[in-house]
């Protein structure tokens, strides 16, 4: 009688452990689509990389979808238009987690809005993965918090030393005064200065400015070897422009966020000789086969070649669908955290991409310059 008990029991568990997965199963299965979240700025000043942004993801569903989407079921993309802007992305990061009750937004591409929502996925334990996102404070943001471009710390310190080994001696800050541009002016004047290496001025201007003249005349005045401005491709093209009309000759130096059609489009032949870097994998020019199947099927579809935000955005929603594939039928915060911080080494269209313990990613540095209205890598 005791063993017949015991098989009993043994059946009752079996049978309930089936049924359980069957139900879970079920679930999944009447889902019409599973729901990411995703902020972008598909309107204002940088509504460009939105839109570049949007497309990137589109075309990450369509693989997706067409594979079978995950366990049979369809992916879909919430997005909302953060604008640029903190204050918005808040808005609209509630309205993902709190309405749409999505397990993972995809999201910013600008540090100011990565920073202003962090504090609300993370006590959802929502996940975040930021797209392009650069300051460094974005490293302590939280447990949830994860981003495919590396600190500003990279970046910034790159450039610096770059310049000093350049023989630059004397060099001004012109930086837009938001969270990245001053975290980077202020890393790249860390790694220049030294007893030879002076910064001679370090001005800030708000995103509103369109006119640059009065802080270029002060910089004009100093005859500064180099210039480094940090901030979006709008305003350092404007910047560039306005300092070649006021007749400044020094050298030029950006950052990534310059490499955009547009800066060149606005700065015209002043963009001539710029050199700023790019801390990612992602090349069009890359033998990687991964990279070059993504550029190939990116301009089957939209009849452009992709580049630093097309590439990242990818990857980011890419790791999304990753992470849900091994989620089973949970699909939570908290199963996509478990395998993003154990999944090793994942090989994206930017690179090889491995979180570190606190959701950061290591990239190579390149630099880069303008000749002839076309952004090619820097001969050294």
């Amino acid at each position: 009688m005791r063993y017949l008990n015991y098989f009993i029991r043994t059946v009752f568990v079996i049978i309930s452990i089936i049924l359980l997965s069957c139900t879970k199963s079920d679930e999944l299965e009447k889902t019409k689509t599973i729901k990411i979240g995703v902020i972008l700025p598909l309107t204002g000043d940088i509504a460009s990389w939105g839109k570049k942004g949007q497309n990137a993801i589109e075309l990450a569903i369509e693989k997706i979808n067409s594979n079978g989407g995950i366990n049979g079921v369809r992916i879909e993309a919430l997005y909302e238009d953060d604008k640029g802007s903190p204050q918005v992305a808040v808005n609209a990061v509630s309205k993902l987690i709190y309405t749409n009750k999505v397990p993972a937004i995809v999201g910013g591409i600008i540090s100011a809005v990565t920073l202003s929502v962090a504090p609300i996925a993370e006590k959802n334990k929502v996940i975040l993965i930021a797209t392009t996102s650069s300051a460094p404070a974005i490293t302590f943001a939280g447990d949830y918090i994860y981003r495919v471009w590396p600190s500003d710390l990279l970046e910034g310190s790159a450039l610096g030393k770059f310049a000093k080994e350049k023989g630059f001696k004397r060099a001004v800050l012109l930086h837009l005064n938001n969270d990245y541009g001053i975290s980077i002016a202020k890393i790249f004047k860390k790694n220049f200065e030294s007893i030879d290496s002076k910064i001679l001025a370090d001005e800030g201007y708000q995103e509103t400015n369109t006119d640059y003249r009065s802080i270029l005349t002060k910089a004009k005045l100093l005859n500064p070897d180099v210039i480094y401005t940090a901030g979006y491709y709008e305003d350092c093209a404007r910047l560039i422009k306005q300092a070649r009309e006021l007749g400044i000759e020094s050298q030029f130096l950006g950052v990534t966020a310059i490499e955009d059609d547009k800066y060149i489009q606005i700065a015209g032949s002043s963009a001539e000789g710029v050199i700023y870097p790019l801390a990612t994998g992602f090349d069009l020019n890359s033998k990687d086969t991964i990279i070059q199947k993504f550029i190939q099927n990116f301009r089957k579809k939209y009849n452009y070649d992709p580049g630093w935000v097309e590439s990242h955005c990818y990857d980011a929603f890419m790791l999304v669908y990753k992470a849900l594939c091994n989620s089973k039928y949970e699909i939570t915060g908290t199963k996509i955290k478990n395998y993003l911080d154990n999944m090793g080494i994942y090989h994206g269209v930017t690179g090889i991409i491995k979180f570190d313990k606190n959701g950061d990613v290591i990239k190579p540095v390149k630099f880069k310059t303008i000749q002839n209205g076309k952004f090619e890598n820097l001969e050294k």
